[in-house]
């Protein structure tokens, strides 16, 4: 963790001094971090592992916008990307063994969104408003604009776009891509 003992603005500085160097000399680098903001800013190519195996190989766009598994959803992202249980869902019928994932900037204040969510606490940070929420007693967070007008206690009905859900498997936290469509067309509907 080279960079780990640094204030946040001199630890970007000096991953912009190194990603600068690094393509000026055109040299392979190999950088090992625990810090998602520095693969993510520094990598051409992320492999991230867990418990010494690989879980992704890929560019942060791909690990970011299609994690491979439920663990790597997770691990890429500030905040991380929700894991909500599928059985959670009044829509939802026989897809108990599957995890629903929305990054928190995906979802959005919507009326007839399929989800229904009991606001906890609500951290208001200037452009971004983060709001930490119950599906039943799944927590999950939301990403709104900093000018969002919600409280603590307060229920909301949220949404999202069919091409921002995630579906894993519980058991393994492997990707389901083939059931992604047929999930999101009776969420979303």
């Amino acid at each position: 963790e080279p960079l780990s003992n640094l204030d946040a603005k001199l630890r970007h500085e000096m991953r912009v001094e190194i990603r600068t160097l690094q393509r000026k000399l055109g040299m392979t680098m190999v950088y090992v971090t625990h810090d998602q903001a520095e693969a993510m800013g520094m990598a051409d190519r992320i492999i991230l592992l867990k418990d010494g195996r690989i879980e992704q190989d890929a560019s942060p766009l791909e690990t970011y916008s299609r994690p491979a598994t439920s663990f790597a959803g997770r691990f890429i992202g500030t905040p991380p990307m929700n894991l909500l249980p599928a059985a959670a869902f009044d829509r939802l019928s026989g897809a108990g063994t599957l995890q629903l994932g929305v990054r928190p900037e995906a979802m959005r204040v919507d009326e007839n969104g399929p989800v229904r969510a009991r606001v906890q606490t609500v951290e208001y940070l200037g452009a971004d408003t983060l709001a930490d929420c119950l599906l039943g007693t799944a927590p999950f967070q939301v990403r709104l604009s900093g000018d969002s007008r919600i409280a603590p206690g307060e229920t909301l009905s949220l949404g999202f776009d069919v091409a921002d859900l995630h579906v894993f498997d519980e058991a393994t936290g492997g990707r389901r891509d083939d059931l992604i469509s047929e999930i999101g067309a009776q969420l979303c509907s």
